[in-house]
């Protein structure tokens, strides 16, 4: 503070050493002439000095002082004297410089000053006083300040210019000082705490707005009284009135009274707002006159005048109006922009003198200004929410906001709609410019010839403009609108409206409005984004992308219903002005950046419009925008919508307006207006469109292309609040990628496929689309936009995406329509359907239902493509669901996992086979990837797999087979158990497929594998208890464990494929059937064994039985020959004679079922004798046996005592005996009782005569069973009659009647011809059938020798076995005779005739016989003192057997009979001799036979052959004489 004060008081003492000077100058100068003011300034410098010598208060001292000091000072002003003059007024300047002044002193210079302005003296001097009195002291106010301001006025009309410039700059200053006291003035109440005033002043403010504000300045303090008289008095000067603060001023400029205004309203503000006094001043001062002022510029309208085009009457008027009418318009601006809560309905009258200006009527320099104005508004956001509030959404006011863009609107619509056709397309782009502007003055009602020539000469203008400049924003029928301003977003460049220097009226091209008209629209799009995102409806951006989402934005339903309705009446009243003005705009717009910034545009109104919504307007903007994306003219009536009222189809019908115009134009414009065509395609074809209109080439430009980025940009960033607009922007997208030539690829995705070429290339009919290099970098762009968008559909709610997806599921459909008449259709709605889902499976169950509905619906389409690509997207979105990591696993969400698969497994329903090949696929994909983890998916993944029909061909069926083999091999340890069932079935149903006898096989095979894997689940039957819940009703059975259950589809499905109509697949089918039954039949209780033979084998042993009864006998070999020869060269198979017919080939069948029957039962027997029913299982089988064993089929009959012998071939223990260990129980001896009645019933089935009587013995057609039979048949009887003869055969002499009845019937039946050769036995063998009689004789024989030894109970067998060996012994004699005449030949003794044959009989027994012989005489030998033996003559009956072949001797068959029977008659005699004498009265009666016998034979009739040399009839003699 020291410092500070002493710097202070040594700047005083040099003020005053300063005035001494001039003092003592000024006391020089005056001195002779004016003593007065000598003497004066002596006595102020003795002051002076007194002065100087003080060291505390001299600035309070010399300002109190200040009137004193300046005495001389003003005296010398009063010589007039110029040197004088401005030595005073230089030492006044100083003292005021130092603030030495006070109101008094003030007061005094200013009357000084006022004094020398009157005098034109020293006038810049004054200025500068007059500068230094306001600035550095605030001791001037009221009527002095007035003074200053008089001074001022008055110097702004001197004639040097340099006055008036200095002047009126001197004025603005002495305004800002004015003014920036009253600022300070106001901060110094509020920073003092003066809070009561500010409390009654808010008060007062009240109560005199109550009051419609008076205006009394009794309450303003100081400094603001003098404002509000100064300002009230410029509002009178302006007006013409007279001032009652500036007293003395008669005469000021309006334009500088203006600009004064303009200032004051500018930077100040605060003051008219804090203070009533100056609203009331607005109001009642400031309003009416700009009001009164613009009155002039309305008289200037005259619409019925016709001033001839040489008066220049206008000219004048717009000359000496257009400075007044901008500073006026700049007011109205200031006023509106700062000052609209104050003057609300002065406000509107502004506005509407605004938008009354922008008529066509009005001169283009007033338009323009206008339009100016305009912009420097609508960049303030704040005025349009204002406007919408105050006036459009009050009932009874104006709609401001709805007529000022439409204002905007209809000045750009009226200059396009007024530039008229050019006749001449050649001449320069200048001249047609400066014809146009002159014939649009032409048309304009009401303009004057000046204004034309105005006009003419701006368009004159223009077209300079234009050619020097780079760039032209919108180009018409040659008429271009260069870039006049570069737009800048938040600011107005008011190129005429802000020229204060301009006092003559420009001349303004009309095109110039055009520019600033469309940086307004582009605001006013600003300022309502601005406004309704001000409320918070505002999305901030997804990282990596542009997407807004539900999340994100503000809900609607969170917005108050004043907001809400704020923010919709904002958009109601500008959305259709915006539409129609940016639709105009880029259709004639020629610039990349401008297009850009209304396509912008666009896209703010499109979001707002959704986010409100407003779904009419935001359908509006949607679709102007598709039909600008699209070529002109396009065909393509989903944009064509019905208008919902007169507004929207006024708007609709100037749309097609300006497109029909642009198009009917676009081939006789200039250079300028063409637009770069960069693709050439064909459109789209649509229902009922011809075939010439599908081939017309369509063009796309480079603005198609920007509008299409547009919307997909649009669809990316908004698509969750486009709603049912998504359709109207996918059938666009649709038709421009079938123009461009975007084909979808894997997964969805669109490529090109076109061809690049020049500009003016154009495409063939029915040729891909051309693309010029230009357009070429643009295509990988848009495929990738293209996927993004839909990729991006994650983003959505999921109310969104059912609207993107119903839209694109209705875009389908179309093209399906589209699809039955066209062979190429568009396959866009597919792919990007198939993108969408892909890109959305984490909420699958949202849209899994209607995309795969409608997919399935593709599917069945007849067109191949479209069917094709609804496959390929349901079959990928199968595998992809399946593979897509949830937070929940999939295969533990069992209604999803269903839900997905079924959609696959629908496909079955669908026959084309192209969709089964897909279908098929897809499974073996989801197999493969996904096998070990399908859980609950498998019965619908082996229900598709079995889903085969007869229908399906070769490839189908392979492709199916290699999923069901991937199932059995790899997966099916992974399956649960339960499922097991249906595996089972569709295992089976590959078996019963017709179309690959391959597959059948393997299906057997797999059915195979899988009873070794039911073997080894034995330890997990408890995983089956749910097992019956996937097998039909009829396929289950009570009392069944799970297990079972599965073993009895198993068995039930192998005998169903048994009675398949091919041969191998029923040898397979039977052959495995068995093999289980024999291998794991253990695993089976008694009820499923029982359920088994029941139900299974023996039903499928009737069914064989009846294909083999019913099968046809003719040969194969004609219909192989006639399919080989309708087939593609396939070459004849050779089949065997043996199965050339149905009926053989189903007698193999036969023998299988019926061995396999047979061995299962023989194999089983032990535990199916537990079975309640087991006697009558047996019985069935023993009859089927028989039955079997009849049957004329010889192949049938062998193969049934195959499997009689099997049945009956069990070892009764280790021994050679045939009475086994253990005694048979009554219902086993019952059981072999029977088979030996079966054996019995076939030895007299075969060896019957045939019932025709008639012997047909060949070899392929025979009626008579064969020797093989025969003799499988007497082998036989050994095994069987081990089980039978200890407890009943040996009881039982009936049985061996019939079992030697049988030996000798069967022994009798004749031979096939061609086997006689190869069954004639030597003389030393026998035949097959001969050796098995004779081992049969002999088992019985031997046995019976084995009983004799343990009792005698046997012995009445003996007399019956040596009667029937003594008949088999005269088979050499007499051969026996097949028993099918009515009387038997006898045996002929004619050697040489018969030779020991008969005609029926090809057979030789000799051997046969002989070899019973022997067995007979050496049973004999070992039995002849048997009791029952000498009781019954066997001694006897031997002896006359023996005398046969004795007595003739030389006349046997064949020598060695009667040689053989001499050696056995001796060997009888030998023993029998003796047990005669033993026992005489046994055998009174054999002496005569055997006399008889010795007589025949020594003396018998036979003579020997001459053929016998005599060394052998010697030979013979000397045998005998020897014996």
């Amino acid at each position: 503070m020291a410092s500070t004060s002493s710097d202070s008081h040594s700047i005083l003492q040099k003020l005053i050493n300063n005035l001494s000077g001039d003092l003592r100058q000024l006391s020089t100068e005056t001195k002779k002439k004016y003593p007065p003011i000598k003497e004066a300034a002596e006595a102020c410098n003795m002051k002076l000095r007194e002065y100087s010598t003080m060291k505390d208060n001299l600035s309070t001292v010399m300002r109190d002082a200040s009137v004193d000091l300046l005495q001389p000072f003003v005296l010398g002003c009063d010589t007039k004297q110029v040197k004088i003059v401005q030595l005073c007024l230089t030492s006044i300047q100083k003292l005021l410089q130092h603030h030495i002044v006070n109101q008094a002193s003030a007061a005094t210079i200013v009357n000084v000053l006022s004094t020398l302005c009157e005098l034109q003296t020293e006038e810049l001097k004054i200025l500068q006083t007059v500068l230094l009195l306001v600035n550095t002291t605030s001791v001037v106010v009221h009527s002095t300040l007035a003074t200053l301001f008089v001074i001022t006025f008055r110097l702004c009309f001197s004639k040097d210019p340099t006055i008036v410039n200095t002047s009126t700059a001197t004025v603005r200053q002495l305004v800002t000082a004015v003014y920036d006291r009253v600022i300070e003035e106001d901060a110094q109440h509020t920073s003092s705490g003066d809070q009561l005033n500010q409390e009654s002043d808010l008060a007062k403010q009240q109560q005199q707005q109550q009051q419609q504000l008076s205006h009394s300045v009794d309450t303003l303090r100081p400094y603001a009284r003098d404002a509000y008289l100064l300002f009230q008095d410029l509002c009178y000067l302006i007006n013409g009135d007279q001032p009652i603060w500036l007293i003395g001023l008669t005469e000021i400029t309006r334009t500088l009274i203006l600009e004064l205004i303009e200032t004051i309203l500018t930077h100040y503000a605060p003051v008219f707002h804090c203070h009533s006094e100056f609203r009331y001043l607005l109001k009642e001062r400031v309003s009416p006159l700009i009001i009164k002022l613009f009155s002039p510029g309305a008289k200037h309208s005259n619409p019925n005048s016709n001033i001839s085009s040489g008066s220049n009457s206008n000219s004048t008027y717009d000359s000496a109006y257009f400075p007044l009418i901008a500073r006026l318009l700049r007011v109205v601006c200031i006023l509106i922009r700062y000052y609209f809560t104050l003057l609300i309905t002065e406000c509107e009258i502004f506005l509407s003198l605004l938008i009354k200006l922008l008529e066509p009527d009005k001169p283009v320099w007033q338009r323009s200004l206008a339009i100016e104005c305009i912009h420097k508004i609508i960049i303030h956001q704040n005025l349009i929410k204002l406007f919408c509030l105050s006036y459009d959404m009050q009932p009874h006011a104006s709609k401001i906001l709805r007529d000022l863009t439409n204002a905007i609107s209809s000045y750009v619509q009226s200059y396009f709609n007024s530039v008229p056709i050019s006749s001449n397309s050649s001449t320069t782009s200048g001249q047609t410019n400066s014809n146009n502007a002159a014939n649009s003055d032409k048309k304009s009602s009401g303009t004057s010839t000046a204004s034309k020539l105005d006009n003419t000469n701006a368009s004159n203008n223009s077209n300079g403009t234009a050619g020097s400049s780079n760039t032209v924003l919108f180009a018409y029928r040659n008429v271009v609108v260069p870039q006049y301003v570069t737009y800048t977003q938040g600011q107005a460049k008011a190129v005429y409206v802000e020229n204060w220097e301009k006092f003559d009226c420009p001349l303004i091209p009309d095109s110039y409005g055009i520019v600033v008209a469309y940086a307004c629209m582009l605001e006013l799009v600003r300022a309502v984004q601005s406004i309704i995102e001000g409320t918070g409806m505002r999305g901030d951006t997804i990282s990596g992308t542009q997407l807004r989402t539900s999340g994100q934005l503000r809900p609607l339903e969170s917005l108050a219903e004043s907001e809400r309705h704020e923010c919709i009446e904002v958009v109601n009243c500008t959305w259709s002005s915006v539409l129609v003005t940016f639709t105009l705009l880029y259709d004639v717009c020629y610039d990349d950046t401008t297009c850009e910034l209304l396509l912008r545009g666009f896209q703010t109104y499109i979001s707002l419009c959704g986010m409100l919504g407003m779904n009419v307007q935001r359908d509006a903007f949607v679709t102007c925008l598709c039909k600008m994306a699209l070529p002109p003219q396009y065909n393509i009536h989903l944009l064509s919508k019905q208008q919902n009222n007169e507004q929207q189809q006024q708007q609709q019908s100037l749309l097609q307006k300006l497109t029909s115009r642009s198009s009917s134009d676009s081939s006789g414009g200039g250079d300028l207006e063409r637009q770069q065509v960069v693709i050439i395609g064909t459109p789209l074809p649509f229902l009922n469109s011809t075939p010439a209109t599908n081939q017309t080439a369509v063009m796309l430009t480079s603005k198609n292309i920007h509008c299409m980025r547009t919307l997909l940009s649009i669809a990316h960033c908004y698509g969750s609040i486009l709603g049912t607009s998504w359709h109207l922007i996918l059938t666009t997208l649709q038709h421009l990628v079938w123009i461009i030539g975007f084909k979808p690829s894997t997964g969805g995705t669109l490529k090109h496929i076109g061809t690049i070429a020049n500009t003016d290339a154009t495409p063939m009919a029915n040729s891909s689309a051309v693309v010029t290099t230009a357009a070429m970098a643009d295509l990988p762009i848009l495929s990738s936009m293209l996927s993004r968008l839909f990729e991006s559909s994650v983003y959505l709610d999921d109310v969104a995406l059912h609207h993107l997806i119903d839209a694109l599921i209705r875009l389908s459909i179309e093209s399906m329509e589209v699809a039955i008449v066209v062979r190429e259709p568009s396959l866009f709605a597919i792919a990007k359907i198939l993108e969408t889902g892909r890109a959305n499976l984490n909420r699958i169950g949202v849209w899994w239902k209607p995309i795969s509905s409608h997919l399935l619906d593709v599917c069945q389409h007849t067109n191949p493509r479209m069917r094709e690509w609804g496959t390929e997207a349901l079959t990928l979105l199968v595998r992809n669901a399946l593979e897509y990591k949830y937070e929940q696993s999939l295969f533990d969400n069992e209604r999803l996992l269903h839900m997905i698969i079924i959609s696959l497994h629908e496909l079955s329903l669908i026959q084309h086979f192209d969709v089964r090949q897909k279908q098929l696929e897809a499974t073996l994909s989801i197999l493969t990837n996904n096998g070990p983890t399908l859980q609950t998916g498998w019965p619908i993944i082996l229900n598709i797999i079995g889903s085969i029909t007869r229908e399906h061909n070769d490839s189908l069926i392979r492709q199916a087979q290699q999923c069901l083999q991937l199932v059995v091999t790899d997966f099916l340890s992974t399956i649960p158990i339960c499922y097991l069932g249906i595996l089972i079935k569709v295992v089976a149903k590959f078996g019963f497929q017709e179309q690959d006898l391959n597959i059948a096989l393997s299906a057997i095979g797999l059915l195979w594998n899988m009873t070794d894997y039911l073997f080894r689940m034995k330890e997990q039957e408890h995983q089956l208890k749910n097992v019956n819940d996937y097998l039909d009703p009829n396929e289950i059975y009570d009392n069944l464990t799970a297990i079972e259950e599965l073993w009895m589809i198993l068995y039930r499905k192998l005998s169903e494929l048994t009675i398949d109509q091919r041969p191998a697949i029923r040898k397979s089918a039977s052959s495995t059937l068995f093999t289980m039954i024999t291998s794991h039949g253990q695993l089976l209780s008694t009820g499923a064994w029982s359920i088994l033979i029941w139900q299974v084998l023996f039903p499928l042993f009737e069914q064989v039985e009846q294909f083999f009864y019913t099968a046809s006998k003719e040969r194969e070999q004609q219909q192989q020959q006639q399919l080989s020869k309708s087939s593609t060269g396939a070459q004849d198979i050779l089949m065997h004679h043996s199965r050339d017919t149905p009926e053989k080939q189903w007698a193999e069948t036969y023998v299988m079922i019926l061995a396999g029957v047979t061995r299962t039962v023989q194999v089983k027997k032990d535990f199916l004798a537990k079975l309640d029913d087991f006697p009558k299982v047996w019985n069935v089988l023993l009859t089927n046996i028989e039955k079997s064993a009849l049957a004329k089929n010889p192949e049938i009959a062998l193969a049934a005592l195959k499997s009689f012998n099997d049945l009956v071939n069990v070892p009764v223990n280790p021994s050679s005996s045939p009475s086994p260990k253990k005694t048979l129980t009554s219902s086993d001896q019952h059981l072999w009782q029977e088979a030996w009645q079966v054996w019995l019933n076939i030895g007299n089935g075969c060896s019957r005569c045939p019932p025709e009587r008639i012997i047909i013995i060949d070899r392929y057609d025979s009626n008579i069973p064969s020797q093989n039979f025969l003799t499988f048949y007497i082998d036989i009887f050994p095994n069987l009659t081990n089980h039978i003869w200890s407890s009943d055969f040996i009881h039982n002499e009936k049985h061996f009647e019939q079992f030697a009845t049988i030996i000798e019937r069967v022994l009798a039946v004749p031979i096939h011809s061609d086997m006689a050769l190869f069954l004639i036995p030597t003389d030393v063998n026998l035949t097959l059938l001969q050796e098995s009689a004779y081992k049969a004789v002999e088992f019985v024989y031997k046995n019976l020798k084995i009983e004799l030894t343990k009792t005698s109970n046997a012995s009445a067998l003996l007399p019956i076995l040596f009667k029937r060996l003594l008949v088999l012994v005269l088979y050499a004699i007499n051969p026996p005779t097949f028993d099918c005449t009515e009387q038997i030949k006898k045996i002929s003794t004619n050697k040489q005739q018969s030779n020991g044959k008969m005609n029926d009989s090809n057979v030789n027994f000799v051997p046969f016989s002989e070899k019973i012989l022997r067995m007979t005489v050496s049973f004999y030998e070992d039995v002849a003192d048997n009791p029952a033996v000498i009781e019954n003559g066997t001694l006897q009956t031997i002896v006359q057997t023996l005398q046969i072949p004795l007595s003739m001797k030389y006349n046997c068959p064949s020598s060695t009979t009667w040689k053989l029977a001499i050696e056995c008659f001796f060997r009888v005699l030998k023993v029998g001799l003796i047990v005669a004498r033993k026992h005489r009265n046994a055998f009174e009666s054999m002496w005569t036979e055997l006399a008889k016998t010795f007589d025949d034979f020594l003396f018998s009739k036979s003579v020997p052959p001459s053929d016998i040399p005599i060394e052998e009839i010697q030979r013979d003699e000397a045998r005998l004489s020897s014996n």
